[in-house]
C-alpha cells in the first residue's frame, strides 16, 4: 500500500479516488509500517487492528467488527474509481459478491450486504481490467498506466 505508483502511494490514490464518496476504515495489524503511515502522513483515524490471520479471516474480522453493508477493498489497488464500486452495488443481488474484471481475474474487492454470505454469494464482472499489484510485473504495468 505504500509503493509508490505514477508519484503517489497506492494507498493514498485510493483514499483521494474513495473518500468523497465513502466512510474509509482502514485495516491492518499492530505495528506494521501502514499504521504509521494511515495516520501520520494520510490523517486517517477509522483504522481497525485485526489479529492479522491471514487476508481471509481478517476481511471476516472486520466485517463483523463494522457490520454490513460493507465494501472490502485490498490495498493494492492504484486505480480503483467510485465507478468500479457502482457497479459493483447495483449489479449485486447476493448477501456476498466479489467483483471480477474484464479478465475473469478475482479484484479482491468485495460487497457483504449481510449475514447470508457464507451460502449466498455471487461475481459481479466489470468490462474493463483492474491493475492489482501484487507482484513486480503489476507493478510496472502499473506505472506504464500513468
Amino acid at each position: 500500500p505504500i509503493l509508490t505508483v505514477c508519484g503517489k502511494p497506492i494507498l493514498q490514490r485510493m483514499v483521494e479516488s474513495l473518500s468523497p464518496h465513502y466512510e474509509l476504515w482502514i485495516a491492518t495489524v499492530r505495528c506494521h509500517p501502514v499504521d504509521r503511515f494511515v495516520r501520520n502522513y494520510l490523517g486517517i483515524n477509522n483504522v481497525l487492528y485485526t489479529d492479522g490471520l491471514g487476508y481471509e479471516n481478517d476481511v471476516v474480522e472486520v466485517v463483523r467488527k463494522l457490520g454490513f453493508p460493507l465494501i472490502v477493498i485490498p490495498s493494492d489497488i492504484p486505480f480503483i474509481t467510485n465507478d468500479a464500486l457502482k457497479v459493483l452495488k447495483r449489479e449485486c443481488k447476493s448477501s456476498l459478491c466479489s467483483l471480477k474484471d474484464i479478465s475473469n481475474s478475482f479484484t479482491g474487492i468485495s460487497l457483504w450486504k449481510d449475514e447470508g454470505y457464507s451460502s449466498s454469494f455471487q461475481d459481479v464482472f466489470l468490462d474493463y481490467p483492474v491493475i492489482n499489484v501484487n507482484d513486480w510485473n503489476t507493478f510496472l504495468q502499473a506505472n506504464k498506466s500513468c
